[in-house]
């Protein structure tokens, strides 16, 4: 039970961390954002900061990541065999677009884009903790496809850029600059259906 107890409690911590991070970083930005301020706003010492994220650069891809698990699906699901292609596709695009769609996912691309030209590490921190991951889930499982004989690919790494440079279209630039009207959510899956429709006959999927 004690046990239990710690590790429960040790989630806790982290989550609350995780949360006090997020809301920080949205509000005064990466660099104005402190460990201190970390820790005073999730009632935690800063030793307890450090104790679950090594530095700034680690909590701030943590944020990142976080978001992204919680939009795209898990490996063991694209793995199941009972799933189609299209199908797999459609969870891939859909959890790519909840990503960037959604309102944490937003504000934190408008973070890094008015810091990136001062600090371009905090871009390469997003690049690679965000769609860099995004990109590696859809490449893997084009690899297993063609691997398998399911489907034929050409250029898998071409492929790849296609697809999500698709999903994004204009729709993600209107968001990100808040240009009215904003795209509904009707429109959006909409458009998520459409990009993978598309897909899917370039490859003859």
């Amino acid at each position: 039970p004690s046990g239990v107890y710690l590790r429960k409690n040790a989630r806790r911590k982290y989550d609350a961390i995780l949360k006090s991070a997020c809301r920080l970083f949205l509000k005064h930005g990466y660099t104005h954002t402190s460990m201190d301020a970390i820790a005073a706003a999730a009632g935690v010492s800063k030793q307890t900061v450090y104790s679950y994220f090594t530095n700034k650069d680690v909590l701030f891809c943590h944020m990142i990541e976080d978001e992204c698990n919680r939009h795209s699906p898990s490996d063991s699901l694209l793995e199941n065999p009972a799933l189609t292609p299209q199908e797999a596709l459609m969870r891939i695009a859909q959890g790519f677009m909840d990503t960037i769609a959604s309102q944490r996912g937003l504000a934190i691309h408008r973070v890094v884009m008015s810091e990136a030209g001062r600090y371009p590490r905090i871009a390469q921190l997003f690049f690679e903790s965000g769609p860099v991951k995004m990109m590696r889930l859809l490449t893997t499982y084009l690899d297993r496809q063609c691997a398998s004989g399911a489907m034929r690919v050409d250029n898998v790494e071409l492929a790849v850029h296609h697809f999500f440079a698709m999903l994004k279209g204009w729709h993600q630039m209107r968001m990100v600059l808040k240009i009215k009207p904003l795209p509904t959510r009707k429109e959006l899956d909409q458009h998520v259906r459409d990009t993978v429709v598309a897909f899917c006959k370039i490859h003859n999927i």
